[in-house]
């Protein structure tokens, strides 16, 4: 009999981390899609953010191809290829059945970068591009503080 007071605590326990435990995590992503162009983080002057959204639509119009640029303060403790997979899913980036959308993914105050690409891209822009076009052009815009002047050369 004395083990029903352990045995109470330890579901009691068990019950309240069930409860703690986010069954959305999509409530954790930025919110609905409004734009190509989302700096939640602020990081994007306005000049610079028209010169982008511009751009994007220009390319958009080409080829089909739906590029979004978000930039956010944190991952949420998120590892960035979790989350920016997450994000392209939840906003449905490209165009149905041809899953022809990459996202560029800037976390702030993380210090991370990301380009997510659609399978229907993979073969234009493969991960290793994609890490060039981090390294070589936007990371050197952003040591020098330039972070709209790096998106928009990611871009």
């Amino acid at each position: 009999m004395r083990r029903w007071p352990h045995i109470l605590v330890l579901i009691s326990f068990l019950v309240s981390i069930a409860l703690c435990t986010n069954d959305h995590p999509e409530d954790d992503l930025p919110p609905d899609l409004t734009g190509q162009v989302m700096d939640l983080a602020d990081m994007i002057p306005a000049a610079t953010e028209a010169k982008i959204l511009r751009l994007l639509q220009e390319h958009e119009k080409a080829t089909t191809d739906q590029i979004v640029v978000l930039t956010v303060d944190s991952l949420e403790g998120l590892p960035v290829e979790e989350y920016s997979i997450r994000v392209a899913e939840k906003w449905k980036i490209g165009q149905k059945g041809k899953d022809n959308g990459i996202l560029l993914l800037v976390a702030k105050n993380d210090r991370k970068m990301r380009i997510e690409v659609g399978y229907g891209l993979e073969g234009d822009l493969p991960d290793i591009y994609a890490n060039r076009i981090i390294q070589d052009r936007m990371v050197p815009q952003f040591k020098k503080g330039n972070f709209g002047e790096g998106i928009l050369s990611g871009v």
